[in-house]
């Protein structure tokens, strides 16, 4: 089985090729904001190592993180397979980067912080609540650096994990049959975790 996997969630970002259980094709970038600069030189090379044959499923790493950085994978993603007539499956960044049993955070912005529980849920909590759910004894780690959760007096198992696409391709893996099923019959869309915040302009755009 052909999969390609598409990470662009974060910052650092990812594109992978497995042919039938072996990595042919894997490379990362870094960039705030133009994922698409290097993606699509990516996406050519990976296209490249296929050759004649086709990625059987594309999966894309649907966040929590970069709305824009997952938009730009799934549209690559969804003009693929509609090309190749493959799957495309969006799934959560954080799968199987901590241990079972542990959250994963991320600063959520504006007072709020991200938090994917252990039963899969994702949910964004005040810093108050966070703190209150661990000392109800919920164990977390991070994908932010140490200094940002220190700051805020955070205690945490491990931080600065990072989400791969390589990575996405092991988690696919470990999950069952009926819920692969599941993700291929969902529309694949990023992981919103609440409600885009919007800017009023300070003047009219008639009036700059």
């Amino acid at each position: 089985m052909n999969i390609l996997a598409i990470e662009t969630s974060t910052p650092t970002a990812s594109l992978c090729l497995s042919q039938n259980g072996v990595v042919t094709y894997s490379t990362e970038w870094t960039t705030p904001r133009n994922h698409d600069a290097y993606l699509f030189p990516a996406l050519q090379e990976a296209m490249n190592k296929l050759g004649d044959t086709s990625p059987d499923l594309i999966l894309i790493g649907a966040g929590p993180g970069s709305y824009g950085g997952v938009r730009v994978a799934l549209a690559a993603a969804v003009g693929i397979s509609t090309v190749k007539g493959c799957d495309t499956v969006a799934i959560c960044s954080w799968l199987g980067l901590a241990a079972p049993g542990i959250g994963i955070i991320s600063d959520a912005k504006r007072g709020g912080w991200t938090l994917l529980r252990p039963s899969g849920d994702i949910c964004v909590l005040t810093l108050e609540q966070l703190k209150e759910e661990q000392a109800n004894g919920l164990k977390i780690a991070t994908i932010e650096e140490a200094a940002l959760v220190n700051k805020h007096e955070i205690s945490v198992l491990c931080s600065s994990l990072k989400p791969t696409a390589n990575g996405l391709i092991q988690a696919w893996s470990t999950l069952t049959q009926e819920q692969k099923d599941k993700l291929k019959a969902t529309p694949p869309e990023p992981i919103y975790v609440r409600p885009p915040h919007i800017t009023e302009a300070k003047r009219k755009p008639w009036e700059i």
